[in-house]
């Protein structure tokens, strides 16, 4: 009754990447989640160095430490959860 019951929010959890109550998960969701994973970290460290090289500029510097700010409140919880 209960899978009968959750079954779309089940689905649209599926479509958006998240693998719950699966008994295996496949190898396109590993790949798909590390390349995420990656590239999200990348994008951080991108921006980070953005920051860094736009001193002189205070607007596009305060618009990467907003982007930094929330960047790293999603790695916390990443780390966290995972």
């Amino acid at each position: 009754m209960i899978d009968a019951y959750f079954r779309i929010p089940l689905l649209v959890l599926r479509l958006g990447g998240i693998p719950i109550k699966l008994q295996s998960v496949s190898i396109v969701n590993r790949i798909y989640n590390e390349v995420l994973t990656f590239c999200f970290y990348i994008t951080i460290v991108a921006v980070t160095m953005d920051s860094e090289y736009i001193v002189e500029d205070i607007k596009e510097s305060m618009k990467s430490v907003r982007l930094i700010s929330a960047g790293v409140v999603d790695v916390w919880l990443h780390l966290y959860l995972r």
